[in-house]
């Protein structure tokens, strides 16, 4: 797979400078979370995998090629998130953005260009309120500011923040894989403490997450419980839609894509449409036929 998406960007590159957009354009390789180590990935030295909240979970790769970039050959070590990436793009387009709209993301052109500061100060990695609460959790445990029974992570600057159950903990070192399968790999297993529902890590000294300062500083843990409250106040209802048969592979060519058929989807809406008006017309029918009687005059008897 790696082999064909290196050979798909050396296209890609090469139909660039054949044709003359090269110098004005931008390519961006991003991940969008860390590796799964049962399949053959590996986020060591960081802390757990794909699915968690841990920063073998979250922290994500990438890299920006582009003659545009004032600082080649640098590293970025800045804030930057996957919704930063609309914004930045917009702007380098030389695009407008609606002031109305409150974007979630910021532009980080300079940041990645020229190595100045990110304008991004947090990281709301997630909320997951349907998501097993963690038996230990409580409000007492989140100060009366957060229940800690749920799953949720947050970076504030150089501290992080995780409730709940974050998932596997485990340090797993790139290894050989056999058929003997997961038991016999060499990975560093971690028992949570019994009760514990809230970590605290200074993630630019400890990027591998081994020192929960929860206990020390029960400030910053305040601090970063009430920022969730706040990003939670604004916080959608969950909405899982209901399964739909058609999107099974086996109906479409054997591999996940697109299913809904916007043609039969719209055959469906002008039949519904035809049958509201036909139900509208009989219902004035009958109106106008209870209105024939009401209107007529009733011969009374004279005597």
């Amino acid at each position: 797979m790696l082999s064909c998406l290196d050979e798909a960007i050396n296209n890609v590159t090469l139909a660039l400078k054949t044709y003359g957009f090269y110098n004005n354009s931008i390519i961006i390789y991003s991940s969008d979370n860390g590796g799964q180590p049962t399949a053959g990935g590996s986020n060591w030295p960081l802390r757990g995998s794909k699915g968690t909240y841990w920063e073998g979970g979250i922290r994500a790769v990438g890299f920006v090629h582009s003659p545009l970039l004032k600082n080649k050959g640098t590293v970025c070590k800045e804030l930057v998130h996957i919704t930063d990436w609309y914004p930045t793009l917009i702007s380098l387009a030389e695009g407008q953005i609606d002031e109305d709209i409150q974007l979630d993301g910021y532009d980080v052109w300079e940041t990645i260009s020229e190595g100045l500061r990110s304008p991004r100060i947090d990281i709301l990695h997630n909320i997951d309120p349907i998501y097993t609460k963690a038996k230990n959790g409580s409000w007492a445990a989140g100060y009366g500011i957060w229940n800690t029974a749920i799953q949720s992570a947050i970076r504030v600057q150089h501290w992080k923040l995780l409730t709940g159950n974050p998932g596997y903990s485990d340090w797993v070192p790139p290894q050989s894989f056999s058929n003997l399968g997961p038991n016999r790999w060499h990975n560093e297993r971690i028992t949570l403490s019994t009760g514990k529902s809230v970590w605290l890590f200074n993630i630019t000294a400890d990027p591998y997450e081994r020192v929960d300062l929860s206990n020390r500083y029960p400030g910053v843990v305040r601090q970063l419980l009430r920022r969730l409250s706040q990003f939670n106040k604004t916080a959608v209802p969950v909405r899982y839609p209901p399964k739909d048969p058609k999107s099974n592979p086996r109906l479409n060519g054997g591999v996940w894509g697109p299913w809904y058929k916007e043609e039969k989807m719209k055959q469906k809406l002008r039949k519904n449409k035809t049958e509201k008006k036909q139900k509208k017309s009989k219902t004035k029918k009958k109106q106008q036929k209870a209105g024939s009687f009401t209107n007529c005059r009733l011969g009374v008897p004279r005597g």
